[in-house]
């Protein structure tokens, strides 16, 4: 059970591995693209390429659902980002019970996007863990759980491809313990439990009063979605890339958080925050196509002293 990109390379995985896969449920297809035409979800597509019967309810609570997946008489569920809440009669379907890949070292950052809160908090280590699912929401006991530093460059959108991967072998790894029984499986204690809701658009937009480490995170943890941004001359500036700029801890007392206080023709714009600057290094304007810093900075002939707001 599984719909976004995180979860293909668990499924390939597991083909690989040689389990009888019965069925894979995706969320419905829905319009995507400029043209809004429909498109198939990742988890799909890789489905159809590997020959598997795909299911794609809208809910799990409908009758006919419960007894087509009663009828497979699975082993076990696998569950990865699939997006739908799993109610506890599908959940007491298979012998060895449902298994969730969650992209965090649980209990910390239950919810929906522990990737992006990571990465907004500046942690420098995050991790993947398996649990055998409850009725609870990312609350059952841990099966196996991996360890990873996080690069400090490193946004979203990289740190959730190399966590899918990591996912896809701990899985593996997981079912075999399934197999050995659940002796060695731990609770997780709620006294350390800490949430990662979803993120909305407005969770983007960058106040430059902020430091100049937060906004770098900011930035981090919301490329590719929802997006960081700021407006310039009334349209939306998505920024995708920054970068510390220390030569700029003691700035000028007249400029202002957002200013423009230099311009490095080999980088990009460096923009006043509230404790020193950030160069943007990859920027996107809007309606535009993505582009560095260096580019915008010839296209938009910014010069010291314009502000972003």
């Amino acid at each position: 059970m599984g719909t976004p990109a995180f979860a293909v390379p668990t499924l390939e995985a597991l083909h690989h591995k040689g389990h009888e896969i019965l069925a894979v449920f995706a969320q419905p297809d829905r319009p995507a693209g400029r043209g809004r035409g429909i498109a198939f979800s990742p988890v799909k597509q890789k489905a159809v390429e590997l020959d598997l019967p795909v299911c794609q309810p809208v809910t799990l609570k409908d009758t006919a659902t419960v007894e087509h997946l009663s009828n497979l008489k699975p082993d076990v569920l696998v569950v990865v980002a699939y997006g739908l809440l799993l109610p506890q009669n599908i959940l007491d379907i298979p012998e060895h019970g449902a298994v969730n890949l969650h992209p965090s070292l649980l209990p910390k950052y239950r919810g929906a996007a522990p990737i992006n809160h990571a990465l907004l908090n500046g942690d420098q280590v995050t991790g993947i863990t398996s649990i055998l699912m409850n009725s609870r929401m990312d609350a059952g006991d841990i099966i196996l759980q991996e360890e990873v530093a996080v690069g400090e460059e490193e946004n979203a959108g990289d740190l959730e491809s190399r966590l899918s991967r990591l996912g896809a072998d701990l899985m593996v790894r997981t079912l075999e313990a399934l197999k050995v029984g659940g002796s060695d499986y731990r609770r997780q204690d709620e006294a350390l439990v800490t949430f990662a809701p979803k993120l909305s658009p407005k969770d983007g937009h960058i106040d430059w009063k902020r430091k100049s480490t937060e906004i770098h995170n900011q930035v981090r943890g919301l490329t590719p979605k929802p997006g960081a941004f700021t407006m310039f001359k009334e349209k939306r500036l998505e920024i995708l890339e920054t970068s510390a700029n220390t030569e700029y801890r003691s700035l000028n007392i007249e400029s202002h958080p957002g200013q423009v206080v230099d311009v490095d023709k080999s980088k990009g714009p460096v923009i006043r925050t509230g404790d020193g600057s950030l160069v943007l290094l990859k920027v996107k304007p809007q309606g535009k196509k993505e582009m560095g810093g260096q580019e915008f900075l010839r296209g938009y002939r910014l010069d010291a002293g314009e502000q972003l707001t």
